[in-house]
């Protein structure tokens, strides 16, 4: 099981995933965006030993609602001749957005022992309004006492999701972010390990990536003011 953080330099860790997302996500996610019913998330596999790219994939959910961008990239992923193939636990995985409870498994019986994710839960419902993430597991998997039980999304999430009661947010770990499988990391936990001297220049630079990203949404831009 690999840590994510561990394996670089937490800003040579940045520069990958920033130049991943922009030189090979990116132009796959923004014609994809074109299809009726497709979302906007990406991903894409990294070598663990020098964080080149092996492949990068999109959402597809205007052919299959299983073609999330994660499960499109592991069906992607080992569709490359075996000769050429990495095995999974020498590669890491990048998501633009915090992986579903799908995708999550998809991830883990596919090999790959972690992630690395852009937007959690919380941002993705509130900065891309799509909530569906975080119904999975409140209808689907969550199973704590029933006063903790909610049906409201508003205000959910931080790091690995709340659940609103009556308005008010209660925290519930979704899942576990450290087990036997994988581990999984934001790109906000990499950024806090930049040194504090760097760490401004390296958010400024996040922050572009996310924005020019997510402009593909109509929603996020609406939402954000930016201009699509």
């Amino acid at each position: 099981m690999t840590d994510p953080i561990k394996l670089h330099p937490p800003t040579i860790f940045l520069q990958a995933l920033l130049d991943c997302i922009t030189d090979d996500i990116t132009p796959l996610s923004a014609p994809a965006m074109n299809e009726k019913g497709t979302k906007l998330f990406g991903a894409a596999v990294l070598l663990k030993s020098d964080l080149s790219l092996v492949l990068a994939g999109t959402n597809h959910e205007s052919a299959s609602p299983l073609n999330h961008g994660e499960t499109w990239t592991v069906s992607q992923f080992f569709n490359l001749p075996v000769e050429i193939r990495p095995n999974p636990k020498d590669c890491l995985f990048l998501s633009t957005h915090e992986p579903c409870s799908l995708c999550i498994n998809a991830i883990v019986w596919s090999g790959f022992d972690n992630f690395v994710y852009v937007w959690d839960y919380a941002e993705t419902d509130k900065l891309f309004g799509i909530s569906g993430d975080l119904e999975v597991w409140r209808d689907c998997f969550y199973h704590g006492p029933e006063h903790d039980y909610g049906h409201n999304l508003t205000d959910v999430g931080t790091m690995n999701g709340e659940i609103a009661k009556d308005g008010s947010a209660h925290k519930v770990e979704l899942y576990k972010r450290i087990n036997p499988k994988f581990v999984a990391r934001s790109i906000q936990e990499i950024l806090d390990a930049v040194p504090s001297a760097e760490r401004e220049q390296w958010e400024t630079k996040l922050q572009k990536v996310k924005t020019d990203y997510g402009r593909l949404s109509p929603t996020f831009c609406q939402r954000t003011g930016v201009t699509q």
